[in-house]
């Protein structure tokens, strides 16, 4: 199983930069981290995948945006990001934002069946201590792909050109998409929580970004960089919550696009889907309910393990097989 991350999740992952890279002349693909779009090959693969399991599931569930919309409190907690994905395995059409989400339920799976490796105690050197809080909770937000997406050139529009100084002092404008109602979702939940940022970008890229999304730093208490994540042997950079000194495991989260950023700590994690452009995109509308449900539980890990039960991901390599299996009260 090794191997295979290796090949499909980690090398050929975007995230993962060779150290080299930092010695050649500056560009936004060095100190930003991304997950691209999929190939038309690894498309077609995912398309593939048990197409009669598909057109059968297809055919037994049924949820339409107008349902979420309307789903209890309970339901809410369950329907962030499974639902998403259920959606898209039992839609016949195929079209790209579909595919992305079932290339991510895959991934998610693959970031289970590597979470199974040894335990790193790299975090212990990485480690930093925050000031004791009053609010009991932390929320630790990934950002490219999650809260914003940095197109590849400023040719391509952006909602926002930001200027990003490198340490050679060079000057590289980016064109940057912000996520619908990221900075909304931002001013809201730090009523409730402590918000930090914990990236694998390198800060003189992300300091920008994140002083634009949060321009009078009230909203982002800390901010955590590649500096802090934990390279594996292939290269990719594990955000292991433990270098988050003085805050308890049960009271902290991180959400991430990429579901092997939390392989070290998986309960503590809250995957959502990639965002690159899409306007109508709700999910931080979804997640902000999920976030909300949780404030009072005791444990967030117990509070995930019930409700995404991404701890279960690993045992299944089929994703309909896993749908079915662990969501089937939800299929009806």
């Amino acid at each position: 199983m090794q191997n295979k991350l290796k090949s499909s999740t980690l090398v050929n992952d975007p995230r993962v930069v060779s150290n080299d890279n930092l010695n050649k002349k500056p560009s936004l693909s060095t100190f930003v981290t991304q997950q691209k779009t999929s190939s038309e090959a690894n498309i077609q693969k995912i398309i593939q995948i048990h197409p009669e399991s598909a057109k059968g599931m297809a055919q037994k569930i049924a949820f339409s945006n107008n349902q979420r919309e309307r789903s209890t409190k309970s339901e809410t907690q369950f329907l962030y990001y499974i639902s998403s994905v259920i959606r898209c395995y039992m839609t016949p059409e195929i079209t790209k934002p579909i595919q992305q989400v079932r290339e991510h339920l895959i991934q998610s799976i693959s970031a289970a069946q590597y979470s199974k490796m040894k335990n790193s105690q790299q975090y212990e050197e990485k480690r930093v201590n925050l000031p004791s809080i009053s609010l009991k909770k932390t929320i630790v937000f990934d950002l490219d792909e999650t809260l914003i997406h940095c197109n590849e050139s400023i040719k391509v529009p952006g909602d926002v050109i930001l200027p990003i100084r490198f340490p050679t002092g060079d000057v590289i404008e980016a064109s940057i998409n912000i996520r619908p109602y990221a900075q909304q979702v931002l001013q809201t939940l730090s009523r409730h929580f402590e918000l930090i940022v914990f990236t694998a970008s390198h800060s003189c890229y992300a300091n920008v970004v994140i002083d634009y999304l949060d321009p009078t730093k009230q909203w982002i208490s800390h901010r955590f960089f590649r500096e802090s994540c934990v390279q594996t042997e292939e290269g990719a950079f594990i955000k292991d919550l433990r270098v988050i000194g003085n805050r308890l495991l049960s009271d902290l989260v991180l959400v991430d696009n990429a579901a092997y950023s939390f392989c070290m700590q998986q309960l503590n994690g809250i995957p959502i889907l990639n965002f690159y452009d899409n306007k109508s995109d709700q999910e931080l509308l979804y997640l902000q309910n999920y976030l909300m449900a949780m404030k009072y539980a005791k444990d967030v890990r117990q509070f995930n393990q019930q409700y995404l039960k991404l701890d279960r991901f690993g045992e299944f390599k089929d994703p309909i097989q896993l749908l079915e299996t662990l969501f089937k009260e939800y299929i009806p």
